[in-house]
């Protein structure tokens, strides 16, 4: 027999079987306390209402572990949840409270905690009693600095701060052992903050959108981390102890201030997915040259005149964007990594384009649009795998090209 419903009315005349009843998105301005009748619910969805407080009779269902009551109306945290000691997982997203009452310290059987989009400033000291924490969710609020008792959350797996006011972090989140994702972007950071450094399980840290200049050794000590987001701070240097992150397959520091790379870079042996665009390179980096796990490549929107022959020597490369640069002239070579499916190369310096022996070639995008490319290019239609092409307005043999390709829509510009 189905358990879900979908109609408080059509639930209420079997309310025996009623495990989850989802109410969303349906304009309810409030909840009827006949709620209280479904005695066996265990997940309640509310999301996207108009409801502005919460009826007393959700307290008699002693069987509910998850509620939502993401963006609606609520004006502060419902006093009544605390007497909910049976929820394991509360959204209160996209409301409007702005305290977090320390009475909080009753749901110790929560393990999911969803307050984003809200107008906190802070968390109680009283969070660091919900030691079943596994995910905190605070993001895009107010709040300027965290509890110590933070520390107590020895569960927790997950806190999500992007979009707040914090400038530091207490030292004592070095002790969440189990922390495995730390997501800090668009708050007030100059600084790694030095606690970070110590939390040996984390695999994923996102840092973008602060004021940090200097990729340090600190991040360089968290063995596990596999994904880094940097973009869009004002990163002027990598240290050479950060090159020990022997882990790390997602790197993303667009928007930085970087002209070169540490000559030990090529130390990131997992290294995979690679973003330095919006930087201030003016040479490829041939270190990259080395790293052979390389999948994509992003160097958009540089200084880069030149780029390697040795680029051929990137056996896994698959993504390659180099536009927005100075290339005035491209090694045929590139045209030799296998494996290679996107090159971009729009708004550059080319005058020419050679395309020698693409046999095997894995092509499928190829972008050459507005370079200043005014000789005929040969040997695009050896490439078996195309299915999108950008040209130059000035290739002389555009239209012989296009013919070519028949199957393929060509755009010129």
């Amino acid at each position: 027999m189905n358990t879900v419903f979908y109609s408080l009315s059509e639930a209420l005349r079997k309310p025996a079987f009623v495990i989850k009843l989802d109410l969303s998105d349906q304009n309810l301005e409030e909840l009827p306390g006949q709620i209280g009748k479904l005695v066996n619910l265990q997940e309640l969805v509310l999301g996207k209402n108009k409801i502005g407080f919460l009826p007393e009779e959700l307290t008699g269902l002693k069987n509910l572990k998850k509620l939502v009551v993401s963006q609606n109306r609520l004006l502060e945290f419902p006093p009544l949840l605390s007497r909910m000691i049976s929820l394991e997982h509360l959204d209160l997203r996209d409301n409007k409270i702005g305290d977090i009452p320390h009475n909080i310290r009753h749901l110790t059987q929560l393990e999911v905690l969803s307050l984003g989009w809200n107008n906190l400033r802070t968390l109680p000291p009283e969070i660091g009693q919900l030691t079943r924490l596994k995910k905190l969710d605070c993001q895009y609020n107010k709040i300027c600095y965290l509890p110590v008792l933070l520390n107590n959350l020895v569960a927790l797996e997950e806190i999500n701060l992007d979009w707040n006011n914090l400038q530091t972090l207490p030292d004592e989140i070095s002790e969440l052992t189990c922390l495995q994702k730390l997501y800090l972007a668009e708050n007030s950071f100059i600084t790694v903050p030095a606690c970070i450094g110590k939390l040996k399980q984390l695999k994923e840290l996102n840092l973008s959108w602060n004021k940090i200049k200097k990729l340090d050794g600190l991040i360089g000590e968290l063995s596990s981390l596999q994904h880094l987001d940097l973009h869009n701070n004002e990163i002027e240097t990598i240290d050479e102890d950060f090159c020990c992150l022997g882990h790390l397959k997602t790197l993303v520091l667009r928007g930085n201030r970087l002209a070169a790379l540490p000559d030990c870079f090529n130390l990131l042996e997992s290294l995979r997915f690679l973003d330095l665009s919006e930087n201030a390179f003016i040479e490829f980096p041939k270190i990259l040259t080395q790293m052979v796990v390389l999948q994509h490549i992003n160097f958009r929107f540089n200084q880069i005149t030149n780029l390697p022959a040795d680029i051929a020597q990137l056996p896994m490369l698959k993504e390659l964007y180099l536009g927005a640069n100075a290339i005035s002239c491209l090694p045929p070579e590139v045209f030799h990594i296998k494996s290679l499916i996107y090159l971009g190369l729009t708004s550059n310096q080319l005058n020419d384009i050679i395309i020698d022996n693409p046999d095997g070639s894995s092509l499928q995008g190829l972008y050459l649009g507005d370079n200043p490319i005014h000789t005929p290019v040969s040997g695009i239609q050896k490439l078996k795998n195309l299915q999108q092409l950008t040209l130059a307005e000035s290739i002389e043999n555009k239209e012989e090209i296009c013919k070519g390709l028949p199957d393929i829509n060509v755009e010129i510009h």
